[in-house]
């Protein structure tokens, strides 16, 4: 090899092409970095060209058919991965000897750790698919210079160890003419297409389950009483902890503008929990609005109380709650609910009518009149007071009979008070169950369509790949 020029393309004619045979055999896919798009593989590249100044009779060298050189004393391609994103690119690959036989033809092989631009599509993410290329070409010889021919259809993934992440789907290999605008040349390019499929359920089990979990603790809001005072704090509680997970998935994707699967139903659900929360102010507001005596209106009694609380499967006692005061009979007679007798309608001193009192006055009035027993037959309802009587006791009869019916006006009031705080309380619980039921329809169907379609895609076994041919 004393006059061979390393730097000469070993053709006999200088207008024909140096073909040249590449093939790689993909080892290891050491990482896919979805923020930066770049893919980082363990490839063992093979390159097979004919040096006719290489030949020689095996003869006339006791047989020796085959040698091994360093390969800077001979003819090399200048190959090189074209979408390469490694600086350090010439220092990543080794370079070992070069294999020479005795009809000339070079076999180099080598062996790098490659970094390459891959478009990452996050659209399905974590369900998704990802196909990326590692374009090979000469960087100055064109078409009519070297020519390049594919080793095999596909690549060798023959010692191809898998990955954790990602399974191997596919390593195909396509050869292409490129033409570019400095040039006519053609230049060939091999391209290897690597197709990836993720595994998901890392992503569902750290992810997706507890985005659902969170979503059944909204669920909760609406069955916690308004009286705890802590349906508001667990929504926000809730809310907070979809934030943390969806400030965990931006970190990790890149920021384009496809949105992510799994980022949109995030999105979805912080959505459906923010409501909950926020609904959760609205049914506290409609619990105490009873504190303020305010009936509820007919038109929301019937609609809600009775139609909309049967169709949730939700009864209420709606019997009237019954005063102890008893029933009016005619004439302005009372009728004692207790004892079935009747008390006239008392009056004033100045002989106005008074409001009858209660069996509860009654009773005191019995007590308190226990001296005279025409007083006590009176009170207890069996005979009309005697006008003697009434003269005896004017001031004591009229100032207890005024007070108690005062007493009967508050425990009136208070009835009505606590009637109206009751059925705004009802009304508030009917509207929890209807708020609930709505969230659980539209988390069913959010989460059953942004899901479902991506089941398929919930494997954990990896695909083994044939060999070249």
């Amino acid at each position: 090899m004393g006059k061979y020029d390393a730097s000469v393309r070993p053709v006999e004619n200088s207008s024909h092409p140096l073909l040249v045979t590449f093939g790689v055999s993909l080892h290891h896919i050491i990482d896919v970095e979805e923020k930066d798009q770049l893919l980082t593989t363990n490839c063992w590249i093979t390159q097979i060209w004919t040096d006719y100044h290489l030949r020689w009779n095996t003869s006339d060298f006791d047989g020796i058919g085959v040698i091994r050189i360093p390969y800077e004393r001979v003819w090399r391609p200048d190959i090189i991965l074209y979408n390469n994103a490694d600086p350090n690119y010439r220092s990543a690959v080794i370079n070992t000897n070069v294999i020479v036989k005795h009809t000339g033809e070079v076999t180099w092989l080598s062996h790098g750790i490659y970094v390459s631009v891959c478009d990452i599509n996050v659209e399905q993410f974590p369900f998704d698919v990802q196909l990326c290329t590692m374009k090979w070409a000469s960087w100055t010889y064109d078409g009519f210079q070297l020519d390049l021919k594919k080793q095999f259809d596909e690549g060798d993934t023959t010692n191809y160890q898998t990955n954790g992440e990602f399974d191997l789907v596919s390593f195909e290999a396509i050869r292409h003419n490129q033409y570019y605008s400095c040039c006519v040349e053609p230049y060939p390019d091999i391209t290897y297409v690597i197709k990836l499929r993720r595994r998901p359920m890392f992503y569902v089990f750290n992810l997706i389950l507890p985005c659902l979990l969170i979503n059944g603790i909204a669920l909760l809001v609406f069955y916690v009483p308004s009286e705890s005072g802590e349906k508001v704090t667990l929504g926000i509680s809730a809310l907070l902890s979809m934030t943390v997970f969806l400030m965990t998935i931006r970190d990790t994707l890149p920021p384009t503008e496809k949105t992510p699967l799994i980022s949109l139903y995030y999105g979805v659900s912080t959505c459906l929990v923010s409501f909950s929360a926020s609904l959760s102010v609205v049914t506290l507001n409609i619990s105490y609005r009873g504190v303020r005596g305010q009936p509820v209106p007919a038109v929301v009694r019937d609609i809600v109380l009775h139609r909309l609380a049967r169709l949730l499967f939700i009864n209420f006692d709606t019997d009237a709650p019954k005063g102890e005061s008893g029933t009016m009979a005619p004439s302005g007679v009372q009728v004692n609910p207790r004892t079935g007798s009747r008390l006239k309608t008392e009056v004033r001193c100045d002989g106005a009518p008074l409001a009858p009192a209660s069996p509860r006055f009654a009773r005191h009035n019995h007590n308190h009149l226990a001296g005279s027993n025409v007083a006590a037959s009176a009170v207890a309802g069996n005979e009309p007071v005697p006008a003697t009587t009434c003269s005896r006791c004017a001031c004591c009869g009229c100032t207890l009979r005024e007070a108690a019916a005062r007493h009967e006006q508050r425990v009136a009031a208070n009835e009505r008070l606590e009637r109206a705080n009751l059925e705004w309380k009802q009304v508030a619980v009917v509207a929890d169950r209807a708020l609930l039921a709505v969230f659980v329809l539209v988390t069913t169907i959010a989460t059953a369509a942004i899901l479902l379609p991506q089941l398929n895609n919930l494997h954990v076994g990896n695909t083994p790949l044939k060999p070249p041919i």
